[in-house]
């Protein structure tokens, strides 16, 4: 198959004429220019995780480049690097597993209900989506001082610390912790079903089950006995 070739202009400039941008007045190309960066940036991403899920997460940037018909410089025009543009598809996922935990909620008012849905469709958007989910995780390593793994586990975490604050909110109860257990929740989740998925010795089901009793006997403990404690 030939090789994709670049023929966009180059974005990397502030200005589509690659001129220094007069500061002391709006410049609405230079808005513009930014708007169709963006919208680029999101199409490029949309062509990498179809790429992914149709040859798997050991996809590299020539395969990604023929599936999308897109060359390799139109990337590295919109992203630093390999490891940007994984960053980049790991907030993706990640909003896209925020929605559907969210949605699944939104379906209870019981918080020990409420924890298990929460899991529950966790599991479930990974599962249904195992080579994505596994192409976030084996990010390249770059200069970056983040990385994939940790974009998607900081979107999942401020999201899961923030319901947890409302529930306790709600409940009457201090907040304060809902960040740590927020973050908490997330990373058990995470490396339990990371193994899981290679290791599949048991059932969704009983997994949520299993992870459902190890937190909610910590989780309970803010509602049954007042709120938590300072040590």
């Amino acid at each position: 198959m030939p090789t994709p070739t670049s023929t966009e202009p180059d974005v990397t400039k502030d200005t589509p004429s690659g001129k220094p941008r007069d500061e002391s007045r709006p410049d609405r190309r230079s808005d513009r220019w930014r708007e169709h960066r963006e919208a680029r940036r999101a199409e490029l991403i949309a062509g990498v995780i179809a790429a992914v899920r149709e040859r798997g997460a050991g996809i590299g940037m020539d395969d990604i480049a023929a599936a999308s018909g897109v060359a390799k410089p139109v990337y590295y025009r919109y992203f630093a690097d390999k490891a940007d543009l994984h960053s980049a598809v790991g907030e993706v996922i990640a909003d896209g597993v925020v929605t559907a935990v969210v949605e699944a909620l939104f379906q209870h008012r019981e918080p020990h209900a409420i924890l298990r849905a929460g899991i529950a469709a966790y599991i479930q958007t990974i599962e249904a989506d195992p080579e994505l989910y596994r192409f976030v995780l084996h990010q390249p390593r770059s200069g970056r001082s983040g990385t994939a793994v940790e974009d998607y586990a900081s979107v999942v975490g401020v999201r899961a610390s923030q319901i947890i604050a409302e529930q306790l909110r709600q409940a009457g109860l201090d907040t304060g912790p809902a960040e740590p257990w927020g973050f908490g929740v997330v990373g058990l989740v995470r490396t339990a079903v990371d193994r899981w998925l290679e290791h599949p010795v048991m059932t969704r089901d009983a997994l949520v089950d299993y992870l459902t009793q190890l937190l909610w006997g910590g989780l309970s403990s803010a509602y049954t006995a007042g709120g938590p404690t300072t040590p």
